[in-house]
Order: C-alpha cells, then structure tokens, then sequence
C-alpha cells in the first residue's frame, strides 16, 4: 500500500529499495512454525467477518465485512454491511459465488453462532437448518474449524488481516454502505486480485483462471426453501413472530412455510398450495382468510343453528263430485240384473 502511495505522489524506485529502507522500521514477530495446508483447485474456499469501526454521522458505529477466500488461487471476495444475520450471510454467499464465477466443493467456516448452532456428543458441528439447507441447495458442503485451531483458516485469517492494513487506511471518507462497498470492489480489482501473492507467489486472477469452480443451482434458493411448521387449533402457524392462516380442515397437520422475500407468505401441504398472504410488516400480527374458515362451527353463544323439522299435515284427499244422474243410472242397472 504504502509503494501505491508514494508512487501516485512521485516515487520512481522500486520495491525493493523501499523494503531496504522500511526493514528497521518493521518489529520483529515470532511466530510459531506451522505446516502450511494448500488446498487443490476449486476444492475449498474460507469464510469469516472482520469487524471495523467507523464515524457515523458523529458517532462510533461498528461495520462488518464478509470476507471470502479462495483457497487454491487466494482470490478474495469482500462486503461490508451493518450486521451479522443469517439471510444477510445467505445473501453475501450468493454475490462471492457470482463474482467468483462458481462455487467450490467445500467451504469452512470458524464456529459462528450465525451457522454453528451446537455441538454433539461427538464434538460435530449442528449446523443452522436453514443454512444447511442452503448449502445442499447449491450443492458445496459445511465444514467448521476444529476448536482452538483458528490457524486451520488460516487464509482467510490473513485476508482480513490483509483487507486492515491495505485498504482500510485508504478509506479517508464515504457517503454510506454503498459507496463503501463501491470503494471495496474497486480495491479487489485494481489491487488485492491482481497483486503476486506473498504465498504463491502468483497473482490470484490469473491462478483463479485454474480453480475449476463449479455453477450454481440455476432455481433461486428462496423459492424452495420452506420451514416446517404445526397448524394449531386456531387455524394458523406461526413464522417470524406472525400468525397465518390455513383452511381449518388442516389443524394439527405438519405444513411448510415459503417466504418468497417479495412480500407473500406461501404455506403449502407437501406440493399442495393451502394458503398465499401478504408478508406481515411488524410483528405479533394476525394475517387471516375469512375463506379459511368458512364451514368450521363457532365456538360459544355464536353456535352456527341447526336444521329443525318441519310438520307438513297430511293432505285431505280430494272427492271426485258426479252428477245424481250417474247415480240413477247405476240403480236402474242393479234391477235389471236382478
């Protein structure tokens, strides 16, 4: 960073005068001798935040960065936000992978409380459903450091440190996220991608080239992603502090909520489509479909009323009048026989 500076200012010399005259400067490090683990082409990539402070309109505000490294080429993804959520990490995977081109078969992580939920019997990892289920999506596999040996991701340990040093003394000022992340990108363009890396030697973009990385699932991940929930006895199952409602027929079934971040809630029984709503915007709310109930006998004094029988009366059946004539006619009959 500092050769880049001076350079810009003037500086015609080369590296190697500059470490001449700054190697007094530097304090000296021990470190412990470690062997160091390289990873094939297109077989693993690193994942952590970094944590930075900034002036926020005055005041001290934290930001982090996400920070993705390519274990092979040492091609590096970074992005900063305001938090640490799960569907911002989703959504921070998505954009390395795209500007990576791919993804690769296995990504490890430290043991974030974001996608490392427990730990079992066994010491294994219980990973955030949710993220698994992203995972398996996209078709790379979970992989977590071993506790208290950070040094195993290594990589990406470094590239934090590297984004520290190297571009965060070059921020003097930005207008927000956007911009900040703006001047981020231009930084893994201009210089971290395209600088030869201490280790290899070799410059990330062109070792990149070897990585073999392989596509993502083409289908969105939000559009199948669904969270299994029990319909209670009021029609309705919870999701993100929010009540919906289902046709009452399903109480006491196990269903499956799809939140398709564009505003609707859909809730469906295996394929079968129960139930669309609008996403709820705050929480503790009722969202309900008056349909959902229609047929379903109120609780109470409001007792839907049942069928009373009727009394029809018998019907007087009717007398067929004739003439007196006709009458005459069958007793003159009747004496003639005789």
């Amino acid at each position: 960073m500092i050769f880049d500076e001076i350079k810009a200012q003037g500086y015609t010399g080369g590296k190697t005068i500059l470490r001449t005259f700054m190697q007094p400067l530097r304090p000296a490090v021990l470190t412990k001798a470690t062997v160091r683990f390289e990873t094939s082409p297109g077989h693993q990539a690193q994942v952590d935040w970094g944590r930075f402070r900034v002036d926020w309109n005055g005041e001290p505000k934290r930001l982090y960065a996400f920070v993705m490294v390519l274990g092979f080429s040492r091609m590096m993804y970074v992005e900063f936000t305001e938090d640490e959520k799960l569907d911002t990490f989703i959504g921070y995977h998505l954009r390395a992978f795209e500007y990576f081109g791919g993804r690769p078969e296995v990504v490890l992580y430290d043991n974030m409380k974001t996608v490392v939920t427990d730990f079992d019997e066994r010491g294994h990892a219980v990973w955030n459903e949710r993220f698994k289920r992203f995972a398996a999506h996209h078709g790379f596999l979970l992989q977590n450091c071993r506790p208290y040996r950070a040094r195993t991701k290594g990589k990406v340990e470094n590239g934090i440190g590297y984004v520290r040093k190297n571009f965060w003394p070059r921020v003097q000022t930005f207008t927000g996220l956007d911009d900040l992340n703006r001047q981020v990108r231009q930084w893994l363009d201009t210089v971290a991608n395209v600088r030869a890396h201490g280790t290899t030697r070799e410059i990330p973009r062109e070792r990149w080239l070897r990585e073999g990385l392989k596509p993502l699932n083409p289908m969105p991940f939000e559009e199948v992603d669904k969270q299994a929930r029990k319909v209670s006895s009021d029609a309705c199952v919870s999701y993100e502090n929010n009540r919906y409602s289902v046709p009452f027929e399903w109480v006491g079934q196990i269903v499956h909520v799809q939140d398709l971040k564009n505003g609707k809630i859909r809730i469906y029984y295996g394929e079968r489509l129960l139930a669309e709503h609008p996403k709820a915007a705050g929480k503790y709310q009722r969202v309900v479909n008056e349909k959902h109930f229609e047929g379903l006998t109120a609780a109470g004094k409001h007792k839907v009323s049942q069928p009373m029988p009727r009394l029809v009366p018998k019907a007087i059946p009717e007398v067929l009048e004739r003439d007196l004539s006709i009458y005459e006619q069958f007793t003159d009959e009747a004496v003639v026989q005789r």
